[in-house]
């Protein structure tokens, strides 16, 4: 049987999981904006691939949360 709680935390990790994919856009958009190749690059390096890492990271933490969340039944 499922509870309330189960349901609140499946929310809460879908609203998690759309942030997470529009941080990701952010961060491209961000990078596409600079003003040269050179500074595209340098943001692309510096920026967009930590940020990235940490974010992709964070979905799959939270998509291996919920499928454990849903399989203790």
């Amino acid at each position: 049987m499922t509870s309330i709680s189960q349901f609140a935390l499946t929310f809460f990790g879908i609203l998690f999981c759309i942030g997470d994919v529009a941080a990701l856009g952010l961060l491209l958009v961000w990078q596409e904006r600079a003003a040269s190749p050179d500074a595209r690059w340098r943001r692309l390096i510096r920026g967009v691939l930590p940020a990235t890492i940490v974010l992709l990271s964070l979905l799959l933490l939270a998509f291996t949360q919920l499928m454990l969340l849903w399989s203790r039944q």
